[in-house]
């Protein structure tokens, strides 16, 4: 195991707790949440903030396009197998060069990761090599045995959940029986005790859903969630009319502030790094000096500057939502060499005051601003 550090701890603290105050989370179910220790370092290990997309920094691997279903919003394209994927040796390759580079979260994600023969000697490897690991699945196939063997290895798990109606969730990904599936691979990560998370698309298809599914997680103690705002991309680009308006996206805004203020997990914004204006602007924070402060610990866009999300075949992408190769491919190059590439991508999309916690959603920049952004820009003239 790692060595703990204890600026950087002190540091994940604070942000929690700053997290905490600005949500004006209930001080009940915070406490609740917080003193899951165990829950606590999996989920903060090696974090340098909490932005879109959750720790920085950590490595999303795509280790296969092959997946049992059809989501309609699928940046991935999940379905067959990816043209060129990364071998088992290698694998194991990249987890000994992550590892050795000092970032510590390593997530196994495809595809579906679950059809990979080879997925379990992987996860022991990083293991080994003293990751924190997640798999983010779609959660069909997670039997009980499957559960105990990700218990076996401390492996937290992702697992999308897109509505409580069983026709709508099937409708989202694409297959019937897919709801009952998931729930029953839920039910099984409950009765091993592991780390569960749940990610939810937000789009018109199910937004009146959403809180459903955030009580249900809370009933059964999900620890936390990836609220994604639909990004029609990959496979979504066919369904472009599920993305949520200006009006909606400002509903999703509210909504997860909403939820955070009472539920026992984090709720986390994807691809709506705007939710940190809104809600610094919503707590009465408008000084630059002050932004800037809380942008030590909360910060917006990951998309190169946190994010190493690795594509089947080894291409590097600063984020899913951005279908493009700027790191380079961890078959030729380093892993110093693919973040420095990364970092060069990174550049704020928006100069209003709140730009250093929010910059924009870098995979939405050549979209036309949202009417949040535009309300916030607004508002702050009175405070220059």
């Amino acid at each position: 195991m790692r060595s703990f550090n204890n600026a950087l701890v002190l540091k994940q603290a604070v942000a929690i707790i700053l997290y905490a105050w600005l949500t004006n989370w209930n001080k009940i179910a915070f406490i609740r949440w917080i003193t899951q220790l165990k829950n606590l370092l999996h989920a903060g290990a090696g974090m340098n903030k909490i932005r879109c997309f959750g720790v920085d920094p950590h490595v999303v691997w795509e280790m296969t396009g092959r997946c049992n279903l059809r989501c309609v919003h699928c940046h991935a394209f999940g379905g067959e197998a990816a043209y060129d994927e990364l071998t088992k040796d290698e694998g194991m390759a990249l987890i000994d060069n992550v590892a050795a580079s000092g970032i510590t979260t390593f997530v196994f994600t495809g595809g579906e990761p679950l059809l990979r023969a080879d997925l379990f000697d992987l996860i022991a490897h990083a293991r080994s090599k003293g990751l924190n690991i997640f798999l983010a699945t779609n959660g069909t196939l997670i039997t009980r045995e499957v559960a105990k063997q990700l218990r076996r290895f401390n492996v937290g798990v992702v697992i999308g959940l897109d509505s409580m109606k069983p026709g709508v969730h099937d409708a989202i990904r694409g297959v019937k029986g897919a709801y009952d599936a998931v729930i029953a691979g839920i039910e099984n990560c409950i009765a091993e005790g592991l780390y569960l998370h749940l990610n939810i698309v937000a789009s018109r298809r199910n937004f009146d859903d959403i809180e459903r599914v955030i009580d249900y997680g809370n009933r059964i103690g999900v620890y936390s969630y990836f609220i994604y705002n639909f990004v029609p991309c990959g496979r979504g680009e066919t369904v472009s009319d599920y993305a949520l308006d200006d009006a909606g996206f400002k509903a999703l805004l509210e909504l997860i502030l909403r939820k955070q203020r009472e539920t026992r997990a984090i709720l986390i914004p994807v691809a709506a790094p705007e939710y940190w204006a809104y809600v610094l602007h919503k707590r009465g924070i408008h000084n630059r000096m002050l932004i800037r402060f809380f942008s030590h610990f909360l910060g917006g866009c990951i998309a190169g500057e946190g994010m190493m999300y690795i594509k089947p075949n080894g291409d590097v992408w600063a984020c899913p939502f951005l279908p493009f190769s700027v790191g380079g491919n961890v078959r030729r190059d380093s892993i110093e060499e693919i973040r420095n590439n990364l970092h060069a991508f990174s550049h704020k999309s928006c100069e209003c005051a709140y730009k250093d916690v929010c910059g924009g959603c870098k995979a939405r920049m050549s979209m036309r601003q949202n009417q949040v952004c535009e309300h916030l820009k607004r508002e702050e003239q009175g405070y220059k």
